[in-house]
């Protein structure tokens, strides 16, 4: 048994710190040299209310979802909102990793992760669910293992997800989903699930767009068959900076989805250093611009504006 560890309370941002601009629209209509990057939040967008089941989801591997979903967990932490976190990733460098520490003071034998909810239906969703070390923040693990949902197929999988969240809804205020990059049943199940769909774009990649393009077909396909009202709800530019070239992605991504906020997450040094510190970016760099925009960000999703 490890020896207690005290709870992180993370406080709200100063809001009059280095925050992106907000604006109704991506701009493309400006020169380039007055070009100002925002964040662009369409008159039509609609605030998510709670509760609230998010899945950050792009087929492209590197794109930021790790770091989107624990960053904007963090922020909705720090406005007094419970989250839980979900991670439908089994590889190595998932979210788990970062959050595992609360599994060891279990018996190896009850170690119950995401895993376990698709093939054990005796494994309540609490059993797999775990404290981490900041206050109102719980996670459902995953390992290398939870592939097997994709190449077994479980009776039930496209809805096990969905009425395993069921059984917790009353536990937390948001549930994020951090999905793993292959389009298979696992990001079927987290799309079923889901009533907003949140999707990083490495801002300097024409690649990501097509993983994108790849992730719209699978989104049509739940929409039509078991989740008419999932939406996209934002595209966060993660590892963002000025360029023709990210200008032209953003415009691309508003055109494609004029009713979701377009987010730009700058890029920073300090996000790699916070990975190989194995720290949040909120934690690890709190007055960085990109721990900022996510800051931001994470208010405007919930319409809980930009003041502290």
């Amino acid at each position: 048994m490890r020896e207690t560890r005290e709870k992180v309370q993370l406080q709200p941002l100063d809001h009059d710190l280095a925050f992106l601009d907000i604006t109704t629209e991506w701009d493309l209509s400006s020169s380039y040299h007055d070009w100002r990057p925002s964040i662009a939040v369409p008159a039509t967008f609609v605030p998510a209310t709670i509760p609230r089941v998010i899945a950050i989801c792009n087929q492209k591997g590197g794109a930021g979802k790790t770091t989107t979903a624990l960053e904007l967990a963090l922020a909705l932490i720090a406005r007094g909102l419970r989250v839980r976190i979900v991670d439908v990733d089994d590889q190595e460098a998932s979210i788990s990793v970062w959050l595992r520490y609360y599994m060891d003071d279990r018996p190896e034998e009850l170690r119950y992760n995401l895993r376990d909810l698709y093939f054990n239906a005796k494994v309540k969703l609490s059993e797999a669910s775990y404290p981490t070390d900041f206050e109102n923040l719980t996670f459902i693990p995953s390992f290398p293992d939870l592939g097997e949902v994709d190449e077994k197929n479980p009776v039930g999988a496209d809805t096990c997800l969905q009425r395993r969240l069921r059984q917790g809804a009353d536990d937390v205020d948001v549930t994020i989903i951090d999905c793993g990059p292959r389009l298979g049943q696992l990001t079927v199940s987290a799309l079923v699930a889901a009533d907003d769909v949140i999707i990083p774009v490495k801002a300097s990649s024409i690649l990501d767009m097509k993983g994108v393009a790849a992730l719209q077909k699978v989104v049509n396909v739940v929409k039509d068959t078991l989740n008419p009202d999932l939406r996209i709800a934002a595209a966060v530019l993660t590892d963002f900076s000025r360029s023709k070239m990210t200008r032209r992605i953003g415009g691309s991504l508003a055109r494609a989805y004029p009713d979701a906020v377009i987010l730009p997450a700058r890029t920073n040094v300090k996000v790699g250093e916070a990975q190989l510190a194995q720290q949040p970016l909120r934690q690890f760099a709190p007055r960085e611009t990109t721990t900022l925009d996510y800051d931001l960000g994470a208010r405007v999703l919930f319409g809980l504006g930009a003041a502290a």
